[in-house]
């Protein structure tokens, strides 16, 4: 017995060797593809980035353009610190250099005046009260240009809307009567002139004003005699500040200063004279500007500037006691006087710090991201 069982365990023994040695020549006459498997921890991350808002067309109107100088042109000096005589080589008589729409002069002057407000950030909280562009205010700059002496022209506001017109993908142009109209009408409102760059963009559906100034007139006196030849070459230049602004989101987003140059050699010259220098340098400066705004606005990685999205309402009610009345309390949005308690006022989609402050009670700040219109209840306390 103890035999057999020997036996049987001998006989499995040798069926596993003989098993083995199949495997092992079935691998010689065989290829094996071996894989190996490693194990990679993946470590998903959640990264939050800025939407950036859909690009848009423009739709633009190029205001009536000014100087700095109310006088005339007599601010503008040659090398000499005599008055440059350029502007009356010109095709435009006097009538031409003063401007019929007293209105729109009057809103220009008030939008400068907030731009002004909104940019100067260097020592906010000393300057608060300066930097506050109250509504009396801006009444009371309206009305000084209204009433007051009509500022020179100067051809220009044509010439930038046909050359922007050159790029009607990106700017579509408006005819500034529009515009002229529905200032007249905004400036008879009660609550004027609250908004009232939003408003004319509601008004009218333009998303942006254009407006130029001349700010400088120069020449330059090259001389040469030798040869028998004396000649005089005489370098003119007119410096031109363009400003973009954005009605919604009420205030400047691009402005910049552009040069038109022209030259003239006497007595001997290779091109005939211009008689009209003051144009020729207009156009090539604002031939420039156009070329410049093209590049800034329209899609593509050099665009700097947007069309921004109609703002949302917002109301903030206050209470503070049994007497305390809404309307006693002063609204500042992003540090700029807004509104009273109560009232409704527009806020661009974003993240925004609104501030309560009312006469003898605490000033309450809140953080809030607009996404829609919004009612705010707030109280204040003493």
């Amino acid at each position: 017995m103890k035999k057999l069982y020997l036996t049987a365990m001998t006989a499995a023994a040798l069926a596993l060797l003989a098993a083995s040695d199949y495997a092992a020549d079935s691998e010689k006459e065989t290829s094996t593809t071996t894989t190996t498997t490693t194990t990679t921890t993946v470590i998903t991350e959640t990264v939050r980035t800025k939407e950036k808002p859909e690009w848009k067309p423009f739709k633009v109107c190029v205001l009536d353009f000014t100087t700095i100088d109310t006088a005339g042109q007599k601010r503008f000096l040659d090398e000499k610190n005599t008055a440059i005589v350029v502007p009356p080589q010109n095709s435009l008589n006097d009538a031409d250099h003063k401007t019929i729409n007293s209105i729109m002069q009057g809103f220009v002057r008030m939008i400068d005046a907030w731009d002004n407000t909104k940019t100067n950030e260097a020592n906010r909280d000393v300057q608060m009260e300066d930097n506050v562009f109250t509504r009396q205010k801006a009444l009371d700059l309206y009305r000084t240009i209204v009433k007051g002496e009509s500022r020179p022209v100067v051809s220009g506001a044509e010439y930038l809307s046909a050359y922007l017109g050159r790029h009607n993908d990106v700017f579509g142009c408006m005819d500034s009567s529009q515009v002229a109209a529905a200032m007249e009408k905004l400036q008879k409102q009660d609550d004027f002139p609250r908004d009232f760059m939003l408003r004319i963009a509601k008004e009218t559906g333009a998303t942006h004003l254009i407006y130029g100034t001349v700010s400088d007139i120069h020449t330059r006196n090259n001389s040469f005699s030798g040869y028998g030849i004396q000649t005089t070459t005489t370098t003119y230049e007119l410096d031109v500040t363009i400003k973009m602004i954005d009605l919604i989101a009420q205030h400047s987003v691009y402005s910049n200063v552009y040069t038109g140059s022209y030259r003239e050699q006497r007595p001997i010259s290779t091109e005939q004279f211009d008689n009209n220098i003051f144009q020729s340098l207009m156009k090539s400066a604002l031939e420039q500007a156009a070329e410049e705004l093209y590049d800034v606005c329209r899609e593509g990685r050099k665009n700097k500037v947007t069309v921004t999205p109609m703002p949302y309402s917002v109301t903030v009610n206050v209470s503070g006691g049994m007497f305390f009345k809404s309307s006693e309390a002063e609204i500042s949005v992003d540090g700029i006087l807004t509104a009273k308690g109560g009232e409704t006022f527009p806020v661009p989609a974003g993240r925004h710090q609104i501030e309560i402050r009312a006469s003898g009670y605490k000033p309450k700040t809140l953080e809030v991201d607009v996404k829609s219109d919004q009612t705010f209840d707030v109280k204040i306390e003493k």
